[in-house]
């Protein structure tokens, strides 16, 4: 006879306490466009937009429960996609002013 090893039990994440909190990250985000420097503004929007993307990802997107590898070939795509932007941006910029 053949013994089986369970699994290990997941816990669901709590989804509703992760949507309110994106739901107040979008507050601040909305609060912060009203702030006087601009700059600053756009700054800390951005920074607040990578939490809200990340909470998405590992949550919603499941990918804090998966294997290494998985997330390894999300990284490499991400990598991949900063250097195609970065790498064209300035010829972008120099071709259609800036």
């Amino acid at each position: 006879m053949t013994h089986t090893i369970p699994a290990p039990e997941r816990r669901h994440p709590n989804y509703v306490a992760i949507w309110g909190v994106l739901m107040g990250a979008l507050i601040l985000s909305l609060l912060l466009a009203y702030l006087r420097h601009a700059q600053l503004a756009a700054l800390l929007i951005w920074l607040v937009a990578i939490v809200k993307a990340s909470l998405v990802i590992a949550f919603y997107m499941h990918l804090k429960f998966e294997p290494a590898h998985v997330v390894a070939i999300l990284v490499a795509g991400v990598l991949a996609l900063a250097i195609l932007f970065f790498g064209l941006f300035p010829d972008i910029v120099r071709v259609y002013g800036g």
